[in-house]
């Protein structure tokens, strides 16, 4: 999904810690990247925001530090789908979305097969305003000599009114990132795991 350079730098400084709910950029409505397989499943009585990964940070490269180079590179993880959906309770006239992103991470030449911690986050934003974030982690093992390793971040839920203003809400999801790591990802559009 396309945001305006104003919503990332916003986003970057703000440090993106929670959820976020749809925001209609300029460039057209929040969408996943084709390349994501989502099991997203909004009810269809309820004003769900709308949900979808931060192309800006839907990957992440770590480098060992002081390098840069090939053979420094830690690691390239990506978020590669999100599992959730959104449900109205109608005694409390509320509606809960859950969500939890699926992550894959390639094991770099100076990993080592040493386990990752890769931070993301959940931020709830409307136009091109952060109403609130959440920061995560989620830890991926490798086994043996794997190559790759995937897991599913933790399930965030998250509360919000059943009514129009709510279906006015994104919640985007991506990595915690560095204004390096942003701009390495900006540079490198096609890196993958």
């Amino acid at each position: 999904m396309r945001r305006s350079p104003a919503l990332i730098a916003l986003l970057a400084a703000t440090g993106l810690s929670g959820c976020s709910h749809h925001a209609k950029p300029a460039t057209g409505p929040a969408v996943l990247p084709a390349n994501l397989q989502a099991d997203f499943t909004p009810d269809q009585t309820a004003n769900c925001p709308q949900v979808a990964v931060l192309e800006q940070a839907q990957t992440l490269t770590l480098f060992a530090p002081g390098r840069g180079d090939v053979g420094g590179e830690v690691s390239t993880a990506q978020i590669t789908g999100l599992n959730g959906a959104c449900v109205v309770n109608t005694k409390t006239n509320t509606i809960t979305v859950s969500l939890n992103p699926v992550l894959l991470a390639d094991n770099g030449p100076a990993n080592h097969g040493a386990a990752l911690s890769l931070p993301w986050f959940v931020s709830l934003t409307q136009g091109d305003q952060v109403i609130d974030k959440h920061v995560y982690a989620t830890t991926l093992k490798f086994d043996g000599n794997a190559t790759q390793a995937g897991a599913e971040g933790q399930r965030v839920k998250i509360e919000l009114p059943n009514s129009p203003d709510s279906a006015a809400v994104d919640v985007l999801v991506g990595f915690q990132e560095t204004p390096d790591q942003l701009a390495y990802a900006a540079a490198h559009p096609n890196a993958a795991p």
